[in-house]
C-alpha cells in the first residue's frame, strides 16, 4: 500500500504567502471561543483547524516546541474563562498544563502519519482515547473534552445517547481533520466531506426527531425540590457556629415550605453547612425527624470537619428517607484537585420512592462518565446531585451535568450553591432552573418523570472507544509493516 502523496502546489499556492505563526494566534483563539464559558458551538467545528495547518507547514523541533507551548497557552486562555474568586489563578495552570500535554501527542502523531491513506481517522481517534483516558483515569474530570463545545445544541447532544461523548468528539475532530485536508489539498474526498457532513444531518435529525418524540406523550412526574443555603463556607476559618446554626434553621424552614408545596424529595446544596463531629448526631436526629414529620425524603448534603492542620473534612450527604431513617451515606468520590475531602468509596445505591429508582452523587463527581454508568447498570431513574459551583464555572456545570443525563438515560436534578439549580430529563432538556445569584427564595419546585430510559451507550458502554483502540493498534501495526517493506525494497 502506498501513502498518499502531497499536492505541494496546491498547498503552496494557499499557504504560502501567510506566516506560519499566524496559524498558531488563529489556533488559540478558535480554540479559546470554542470552549468553556461563552463559547460558540459552531467554533467547535474548526477550532483546531489552524493548528493542523500550521503542523503542515513548518518542521523541526523548534516548532513543535512553540506549538506545545501555543497549545498550552491556548487551555490556559480556556481555563482563565472560569477562574474566578475565591479560586486563585495558580488553578489555571493545574488544569491547563495537563490538558494541553494530554492533547499534544495526537497533535505529533497526526503530523507524523497523515499522509497515510487513512491518516484522515488517525486524529479523531487518537484524541478519542486521550480524552477517555482523561476522564476515565485521571483527575481532570470531562473538562476539555470536544463534545462538550455543543453544550448549547441539544439536538446535536442526542449523539451521546448512542456511543457517549466519544462519538460527538470524533465527529468533531473529522470535521477539523477534514477541513484542513481540504485547505491544504483543495480535493474533495468521500470520507472527508460527503460522509462526515452525511453523517452529521443524520444525527441532526435523530437528534431533533428524539427531543420531540420525547414530548409527544404525557408522563407520570414526581415532585422533587431544590432548597438553597445561605452559607458561604468554603474553608478556614469556618463560621462561628452561632451563624452556622442559624444557617441550618433556615434550611430546616425552607424545607418545610417545600414539603407544603408538594415535594416528595428535597435535596440541599453541597456543603450546605457544617457540622461538628460532636454535635452530628444531634443534628441528624432532628433531620431524621424533619423527614418524618413532613413525609418526605430528605438528601442532606453537609460537611463534617475532621482536622485543622491539616484541613480535612467529610463532604457527604445522607439520604434520609419519608419515614426518618438513614436508607444510606454517600461521601463525595470525586474531590476537585486540591479539595481536602476524604474520597468516598461507598458502593452505588438508589432508593425507590414510590416505585421511582433514585441515586445521589456531589458536584464533581458528575463530571466523571463512569460514576453515571454506574447508576445507569443500577436502572435508576433519577440522579439527585448537590453541588457548589462558583460564578466563573456558571451555568456551564451544570450544563455538563446534561451530557450525563443524555448518555445513561435518567433525569438529573443538580440543587447547586453559587450556580444554577437545574432539573434535567433524560434527554438533556433542563425544564427547571434557578440561579442562586438571583433574587428568590432558595426554593425550586420541578417535576421529573418517574421513570427513566434506556440509551444505547447505557448498553454497549465505550464500545467505540475500543473501536477507535482497535483502530490505532492496526494503524501502527500496518504503518511500521509498510515502512520495513519499503526498507527491504
Amino acid at each position: 500500500m502506498r501513502p498518499l502523496q502531497n499536492n505541494k502546489n496546491s498547498t503552496k499556492n494557499v499557504l504560502s504567502y501567510i506566516n506560519p505563526n499566524w496559524y498558531l494566534l488563529f489556533g488559540i483563539i478558535t480554540l479559546f471561543l470554542a470552549h468553556l464559558s461563552f463559547s460558540v458551538d459552531l467554533i467547535g467545528w474548526i477550532s483546531v483547524v489552524p493548528f493542523l495547518l500550521y503542523l503542515h507547514t513548518t518542521k523541526g523541533w523548534k516548532s513543535r516546541f512553540l506549538f506545545s507551548i501555543a497549545l498550552i497557552v491556548a487551555w490556559s486562555a480556556i481555563v482563565f474563562k472560569i477562574i474566578t474568586p475565591p479560586l486563585p489563578y495558580v488553578f489555571i495552570f493545574l488544569y491547563s498544563i495537563p490538558i494541553g500535554l494530554v492533547h499534544l501527542p495526537a497533535y505529533l502523531l497526526w503530523d507524523r502519519y497523515k499522509n497515510h491513506k487513512w491518516g484522515l481517522f488517525l486524529f479523531p481517534s487518537l484524541m478519542v482515547v486521550l480524552e477517555w483516558i482523561q476522564y476515565t483515569f485521571t483527575p481532570l474530570a470531562s473538562w476539555g473534552v470536544a463534545a462538550y463545545t455543543q453544550l448549547h445544541s441539544l439536538e446535536i447532544m442526542q449523539t451521546v445517547a448512542i456511543f457517549g461523548m466519544a462519538g460527538l468528539s470524533f465527529l468533531i475532530y473529522w470535521f477539523n481533520t477534514s477541513i484542513a485536508e481540504l485547505i491544504l489539498t483543495r480535493k474533495l474526498r468521500l470520507v472527508s466531506l460527503h460522509i462526515p457532513v452525511a453523517v452529521f444531518l443524520v444525527l441532526l435529525i435523530f437528534g431533533a426527531l428524539r427531543t420531540e418524540l420525547s414530548k409527544s406523550t404525557g408522563k407520570e412526574t414526581i415532585t422533587i425540590a431544590a432548597v438553597g443555603t445561605d452559607s458561604s463556607i468554603g474553608g478556614l476559618p469556618l463560621p462561628s457556629r452561632e451563624s452556622n446554626e442559624q444557617v441550618i434553621k433556615s434550611i430546616f424552614s425552607r424545607t418545610k415550605k417545600a414539603a407544603k408545596l408538594g415535594a416528595k424529595v428535597i435535596v440541599w446544596n453541597e456543603a450546605a453547612f457544617f457540622l461538628e463531629t460532636e454535635y452530628e448526631l444531634a443534628w441528624v436526629d432532628s433531620i431524621k425527624l424533619l423527614s418524618k414529620e413532613n413525609g418526605i425524603s430528605i438528601v442532606a448534603s453537609y460537611v463534617v470537619p475532621l482536622s485543622d492542620s491539616p484541613f480535612k473534612f467529610e463532604n457527604k450527604y445522607l439520604f434520609i428517607n419519608s419515614n426518618g431513617q438513614i436508607d444510606h451515606e454517600y461521601n463525595k468520590h470525586e474531590p476537585v484537585p486540591g479539595e481536602p475531602a476524604i474520597k468516598g468509596k461507598e458502593t452505588l445505591k438508589t432508593i425507590s420512592i414510590d416505585g421511582t429508582k433514585i441515586g445521589g452523587a456531589i458536584c464533581y463527581d458528575y463530571d466523571f462518565p463512569y460514576l453515571a454508568k454506574g447508576y445507569g447498570k443500577l436502572n435508576a431513574d433519577i440522579v439527585t446531585v448537590p453541588s457548589s459551583d462558583w460564578r466563573g464555572i456558571d451555568p456551564l456545570h451544570t450544563r455538563m451535568a446534561a451530557f450525563r443525563a443524555t448518555e445513561q438515560g435518567h433525569s438529573v436534578f443538580r440543587s447547586t450553591r453559587f450556580g444554577l439549580s437545574a432539573a434535567i430529563t433524560p434527554y438533556g432538556e433542563m425544564i427547571y432552573q434557578q440561579s442562586s445569584f438571583d433574587t428568590n427564595n432558595k426554593i425550586m419546585i420541578a417535576q421529573l418523570p418517574v421513570k427513566g430510559i434506556k440509551t444505547i451507550y447505557s448498553v454497549i458502554g465505550d464500545v467505540f472507544v475500543y473501536c477507535c483502540i482497535g483502530f490505532i493498534g492496526v494503524f501502527f501495526i500496518e504503518s511500521i509493516q509498510f515502512r520495513n517493506s519499503s526498507n527491504y525494497l
